[in-house]
């Protein structure tokens, strides 16, 4: 099957295309899009699937209107995964919808699937996951060997958009008490600098070492002694970090996820703090424990290995089949 996916993305291009490329597929990654080399790449390409993912620049409303005609003109079916459920989805997962039509959704928000159906539009879940290609173990260079790390944009326009938002507590939990006990911590990601009102003091400058291209994220994970990553729901998705440390062989310090704990073993595979006291335990212990830390990351990686995305390539494909989409 010739799948194209119409994104230029990092964080997409080097994720779910790769697993349908693992799965035996060919793939077509579209880069950046104009109404000419659409058209040109259907023509040329032949595609047999067409998949859009996430929320990036592509999404423009001309790109998005153009997709959907494009779509039905050559009758090929597009379909699109819906990853920043739910907290976007109506402003911008169900406005994509409108805009292009999709046969079928996938979404990483369980809650989301009936607010589909609802619309006339069948829906399933699908989590995220990790690209073993891109996500896994490297030898380590200095300038990501710390001993406390965070790869993430902190999101303050969200956080000031929603005090209920579960990143509040995530971030209460896991680095304000280490900012506040002067415990080192190293951030890569946009816009810590603008923290303080979140975290009741300032990051250190020298700290922050601003956006890290995603190929180079993996080295981090891999090579700081813990890796603090922040959740964003208590009982919805977890976030695509999650599965790209495990596969990366990071050690892991998460705050509490259901559906987290349902997938990987706290204690085990990965360690998961439930509040402030715990976390600067669990960072004073494992400082200590640098073989106890090889064993986590060992377990984690072994427990995260049934999440790439060839499963979820294939997963994606089955429904499709049996939705008689495919």
């Amino acid at each position: 099957m010739k799948v194209l996916f119409f994104e230029k993305d990092d964080r997409f291009v080097f994720g779910l295309p790769l697993g349908f490329r693992d799965a035996g597929h060919k793939i077509l990654v579209s880069g950046s899009i104009n109404e000419e080399k659409v058209y040109r790449l259907i023509n040329k390409f032949r595609p047999d699937l067409i998949i859009l993912m996430g929320w990036t620049v592509e999404h423009t409303d001309s790109n998005l209107k153009l997709i959907g005609v494009t779509c039905d003109k050559y009758k090929i079916p597009l379909v699109y995964w819906a990853t920043e459920d739910p907290t976007f989805i109506n402003e911008f997962s169900i406005p994509l919808i409108k805009k292009t039509n999709p046969k079928y959704i996938f979404t990483i928000s369980p809650s989301c699937i009936p607010i589909y159906e609802s619309l006339g539009i069948g829906a399933a879940h699908l989590p995220f996951a990790y690209q073993p290609s891109i996500h896994q173990p490297v030898t380590c260079e200095e300038w990501c060997k710390k001993n406390i790390a965070v790869v993430a944009n902190a999101y303050p326009n969200v956080l000031s958009w929603d005090e209920n938002h579960y990143r509040h507590k995530s971030l209460n939990i896991l680095i304000k008490p280490l900012i506040q006990n002067d415990i080192p911590v190293d951030f890569w990601g946009k816009y810590w600098d603008k923290m303080e009102p979140y975290l009741g003091t300032q990051i250190t400058p020298n700290n922050i070492h601003g956006y890290l291209n995603y190929l180079q994220a993996n080295n981090v994970y891999r090579c700081s002694n813990m890796i603090i990553g922040l959740q964003n729901y208590h009982d919805e998705s977890i976030t695509m970090r999650t599965y790209e440390i495990l596969g990366s062989r990071g050690f892991l310090i998460t705050s509490y996820n259901s559906r987290l704990c349902e997938l990987f073993t706290p204690d085990k595979d990965l360690i998961v703090s439930s509040c402030e006291k715990e976390t600067l335990d669990y960072v004073d212990f494992y400082s200590k424990h640098s073989e106890l830390r090889e064993k986590i990351k060992e377990n984690g990686n072994k427990a995260v290995s049934e999440h790439t995305y060839k499963h979820r390539a294939e997963k994606m494909i089955d429904i499709l089949k049996k939705e008689g989409i495919l």
